[in-house]
């Protein structure tokens, strides 16, 4: 069982934009990830990224900026700061930046073809499902198994100075959790270790792996992510699904 990595925005440029831009790997495969990869990309205005379609869902979160996801036949859907965008299996898509320039985290899981969906779909962190304060007090979850997604997940999470999770493990789940702002520490309990992380690095936790993320450096701390699966023994442990099988 690998441990849990805190993972800097200055990993592997990828070849996803067209235009004025750039695309670079925070996690997948190349530090280990197997379920879920998280890519950061900007782009400049007007700038879309290359045409795009996955064996598996994609979803991602708009940092700043405005601009739009194009799919096939005319489907359109703005974003915003604050946009979370959920695209379904085998749909080509092409996200485009608006006046402002765009730029925003996420990308597609890697399981394959168990993901499900309905076409491409906007949500927004200020507009949640509903809450887990295992979590943190202000942990939102937005687009999750709740709304029909299974795999690519995300989470909106505002902790505030002193404010740390119940230690948890997801069995059989890699969580991605992209820090927009604040430092803190994630502490791995399973291997005994504890590693600082700061605004606009990426914490992976391999499956299995007990851990716990503080606010314990004097600011808040404000993240999206989540997990991949989802994580549904914990969603029903918490109220937030019927029990049995999802």
């Amino acid at each position: 069982m690998s441990p849990v990595q805190v993972l800097g925005p200055d990993g592997p440029a990828v070849p996803l934009v067209e235009g004025e831009g750039s695309a670079r790997v925070l996690v997948g495969p190349a530090v280990g990830a197997r379920m879920r990869s998280m890519n950061l990309i900007r782009l400049g205005e007007g700038s879309p990224t290359r045409e795009q379609r996955h064996n598996d869902e994609a979803v991602y979160f708009v940092i700043c900026g405005d601009g739009m996801v194009h799919g096939a036949e005319g489907d359109e859907h703005s974003l915003v700061e604050g946009s979370m965008v959920h695209i379904a299996p085998g749909l080509p898509y092409r996200i485009v930046a608006g006046r402002d320039g765009l730029e925003l985290v996420g990308g597609p899981s890697l399981i394959g073809s168990e993901g499900t969906g309905d076409g491409i779909r906007t949500f927004h962190r200020d507009r949640p499902d509903v809450l887990l304060p295992m979590i943190a007090s202000d942990a939102r979850l937005v687009v999750w198994l709740g709304c029909g997604s299974r795999n690519a997940n995300m989470n909106y999470v505002h902790m505030e100075p002193g404010e740390q999770n119940v230690p948890h493990a997801h069995a059989e789940s890699e969580d991605t959790i992209f820090i927009l702002s604040g430092e803190g520490t994630v502490e791995d309990l399973t291997h005994g270790l504890a590693l600082s992380f700061g605004a606009r690095q990426a914490i992976q936790v391999p499956p299995g792996v007990q851990h716990r993320v503080k606010a314990d450096r004097g600011t808040s701390v404000v993240s999206v992510g989540g997990p991949c699966p989802a994580d549904v023994a914990m969603l029903t442990a918490a109220g937030l699904l019927p029990a049995g099988p999802a």
